[in-house]
Formats: structure tokens, sequence, C-alpha cells
């Protein structure tokens, strides 16, 4: 077969690892390219912030500064729902509104004989009734005779925040009291005043009867986020007496907030830690998209390698696909991730380099021999 053949019995295959090997790639530069940007400018946020003390007064000496801080947040007037009695200090209170309503599920069900390859698909649809936070569309459901949910919610999530909030003398800006995201449950036993709204576990139904609801029936639950006098460290720039995003030389945005009374280092070593995390999440993503890509254009890299002593050399066993295609991937993947940081970290770089060269010189190391041997 010569390579036109072996290309149109293979060539889907090698259009998706194409696309996957183009995809794979360009996550691979985005991810070490917004790494390492990331890296230099926490670096240099490390090098330029001030620690202040919340306790002193404010002094003007710091405005335009990059600052470090601890202490207690303070709110200032209470977020309340005075229709059920909920009143909280905090950053944030989360009105969260559920609607009993129908919902469809189907299985499907295959026909035919294999033999044949004959098949025909139906569909056994089944309603159920279930708390749900987004309205379910009851007129694209299959049966719509007797399953009818409404086409609105009554009362709508939502999330309340405090107009101000400081730590000490220092006021919170708009983009860090966005950063308090993990809510707490408001337990509360005062009941509310409407004698048609049912409090149960937390829970405020407005239904008859909370254990036989009916459709178009809600519950809210509520939450909060910051509660007034918990500690928390912050890293920002502080400008008009509020602390903001600062920019870095980089074009990256630095601000950090982590509950507890931590140190300047101590607060961007987690913020690293945090980084990495997601950075070797993204490098695990695009390694897979590489690996997928390997083994979708096998067929046509085989027949390649094969018409060339040279490059089959440097071919890892075909004989063991899934550890050639393994192999494969990751010393391409290392080769991406060298170029991103061989200009900023030669060193590291360079090593990075030679790990993804490395299997395929072990591999060449035949034809090296034979050189020698010649000469």
């Amino acid at each position: 077969m010569n390579f036109v053949d072996v290309l149109k019995s293979c060539w889907l295959m090698t259009l998706i690892g194409s696309v996957l090997l183009t995809a794979g790639t360009c996550v691979l530069f985005w991810n070490e390219a917004r790494t390492i940007s990331t890296s230099l400018s926490l670096d240099e946020a490390l090098n330029d912030a001030v620690t202040v003390s919340g306790e002193r007064p404010y002094d003007k000496a710091y405005e335009g500064s990059l600052v470090h801080l601890s202490g207690p947040i303070v709110t200032g007037e209470p977020l309340t729902e005075p229709d059920y009695n909920i009143q909280v200090q905090a950053v944030k209170l989360k009105r969260r509104v559920q609607m009993y309503q129908w919902v469809e599920e189907y299985v499907e069900n295959r026909y035919g004989e294999a033999v044949a390859s004959v098949q025909t698909e139906e569909r056994t649809y089944y309603y159920t009734m279930d708390w749900r936070d987004e309205l379910v569309d009851s007129r694209s459901f299959y049966i719509r005779t007797g399953h009818h949910n409404p086409t609105a919610f009554p009362m709508e999530t939502k999330v309340y925040v405090s107009e101000r909030v400081h730590i000490g003398q220092y006021e919170l800006g708009d983009a860090l009291k966005e950063r308090f995201k993990k809510f707490i449950e408001v337990t509360s036993d005062t009941r509310p005043e409407d004698p048609s709204v049912k409090l149960h576990a937390g829970l405020y139904y407005h239904c008859n009867d909370i254990w036989n609801p009916e459709i178009g029936d809600i519950r809210i639950q509520f939450a909060y986020a910051g509660l007034e006098g918990s500690m928390y460290t912050v890293v920002g720039k502080l400008e008009n007496g509020k602390i903001v995003p600062y920019e870095s030389s980089h074009s990256r945005k630095v601000l950090l907030i982590y509950p507890g009374e931590l140190s300047l280092q101590e607060t961007f070593k987690l913020e690293q830690h945090a980084k990495r995390l997601t950075t070797w999440g993204w490098r695990f993503v695009g390694w897979i998209m590489l690996f997928l890509s390997a083994t979708c254009s096998a067929s046509i890299l085989q027949y390649v390698a094969a018409q060339s002593r040279v490059l089959r050399q440097f071919v890892p066993d075909p004989s063991f696909p899934v550890s050639t295609n393994l192999t494969m991937s990751l010393s391409l993947a290392l080769a991406i991730t060298s170029v991103a940081w061989i200009i900023h970290r030669p060193m590291l770089g360079s090593g990075i380099f030679f790990a993804a060269v490395s299997p395929f010189l072990y591999c060449a190391r035949g034809l090296f021999n034979n050189y020698q041997r010649m000469d």
C-alpha cells in the first residue's frame, strides 16, 4: 500500500488526531504562558508588598501601594430578610429558592438482530416530581398532558452584599467582596410571621403540606459568607482607602484573600500552591489531548516511520502501540512546555527539553552504534 491508500483508509481518524494535536498544543502553550506570567507577577507582588496594621489609623503614605493586612471582618448594617426574620452580620447573604416541578426522564430500549445490523430505538418516559433550582420547561416534554410546570418562579434566588466591609481602618473593594464564596447555612428557630410559611430543618416552605408538596410550591434556604468577626488576610492595592486589585508589570492582577491570620510569606505560599494545582490540571488535559491524538494518528505515523530506516530508529517499538503513544504524547507535551519555559528560565527549560527527547535518543542508540562501527 502506498501513502495515499493508507491515508484513505484512516483519513477520519487522522483528521481527528490533527484537531486534537492542535487543541492540545494550544492548551499547553496557553497554560504555560499563563503560569509563567502568574509566577512572575506573584514574585513581583511579594517583593513590593508591605504589611500594615488594621488597628492603627489609616496612613495615606501607603496610598497606591500593595499592602498586606490581617484582622477581623467588620460589616456595617446587617443583611436582612424581614419576611423570614433573617438578620445576619456578614459580607453576603444568599437566598436560594427551589420550586417543586415535574422532571422528565427516559430510558432507551433497543431492539433488533445484531447479525442483520438493524436496530430500532424506543424510549420509555418517566415523570417524577422534585425540587429544582432552575425552571424546568414542561412544554418540551414528550407527554405534556398532566405534566405542566409554572412558567416562572414567584421568587428568585438572590445574593445580598454588604455595602461596606472593613478590616480595621481599611475598606474592602467590590472585587474582594466577590471572593467570599464559601456559604454556611443559616440555622434559625425563629418562625416567620406569615402563618402560610412553614419552617422545617432550616428551610422555609410555601406550601400547604411540607410532606406532600404540590407542583409550584417553593422552599427557601438562607446562607451567609464572611461572618463579622472572622479573621481574614488580604493582599491588594490601596486606592482611596479601599483595597482593590493590583496590576503587575506582566499584566496580571493580584488580589489575595484567605481565612485566618497569615504572614505575608504564608499568604503567597498558599496562593502559589493553589495556582500550581490549576496548572497541573490543565497540563493533564493537554497531555490527554496529545495522547488521544497519537492514538488516532497511529496508523499513518507507523506507515511514515516504516518507510524510513532513520525514522524507524527513533520510534519506540510499534508492537506495543499503547506504550508508543504514551511515550510520544509525553515527549511532545514536555517539548511544548520546555519552549515556553526556556526563555524565562533557560536551565529549567533545557532540562525539560532533554527529558522530552531522551526516549527517542535511547531508541536511536543502535543507529549511533552503527555509525561508530563504520568509523
